[in-house]
């Protein structure tokens, strides 16, 4: 799976809020995410629960640069009625790679087309957008990065705000 993705800081949360509704024409999803990252060699991994007791093990590769960025990931998708499989997994990955670190959030999702509109607010960090443009296997990266730019602007995101890395890599540097 691939996709294209664009982070940045927002200042004016409420705005950009009225803006992604206004874009996607529909109601957001919100969700509650504790994402705990573990030390591995290449990429990243983390195992996100959600607030309703499922979870996702999630391993992704993605260049560390500001503006569009593509991402290649596998997940592997937990149910509520997984809770004692998800603790032995954490256990066995804590045991075996150690934890890196741990963010929290608030995630308010808005979709406009094949793209995901983040709404995140982190603990400890503060307020983030972030973009994913879901590439069809049709799609080359530069398609999914028009798309993403284009709804950067759209946002009124500048580029000034925009982030490289990931949360987990924004708390280490705290």
């Amino acid at each position: 799976m691939r996709n294209v993705e664009i982070k940045a800081r927002v200042h004016d949360f409420k705005t950009i809020r009225i803006l992604a509704e206004k874009l996607s024409g529909a109601p957001p999803t919100i969700i509650y995410q504790n994402d705990t990252f573990y030390n591995v060699n290449t990429g990243r991994l983390k195992l996100r629960r959600y607030g309703d007791g499922s979870a996702t093990l999630v391993r992704y590769d993605r260049e560390d640069e500001q503006g569009p960025k593509l991402s290649s990931y596998d997940l592997l998708d937990f149910s509520v009625n997984d809770t004692d499989q998800i603790k032995t997994l954490d256990n066995m990955m804590k045991k075996c790679l150690g934890v890196r670190g741990k963010v929290l959030k608030e995630r308010i999702i808005y979709m406009v087309g094949p793209t995901r509109i983040h709404l995140d607010k982190v603990e400890d960090l503060g307020d983030f957008m972030e973009l994913e443009v879901l590439l069809n296997s049709e799609q080359t990266f530069e398609d999914g990065q028009t798309i993403a730019k284009t709804l950067q602007n759209l946002l009124g995101v500048k580029d000034e705000d925009l982030i490289s890395g990931a949360y987990v890599d924004l708390l280490d540097k705290k």
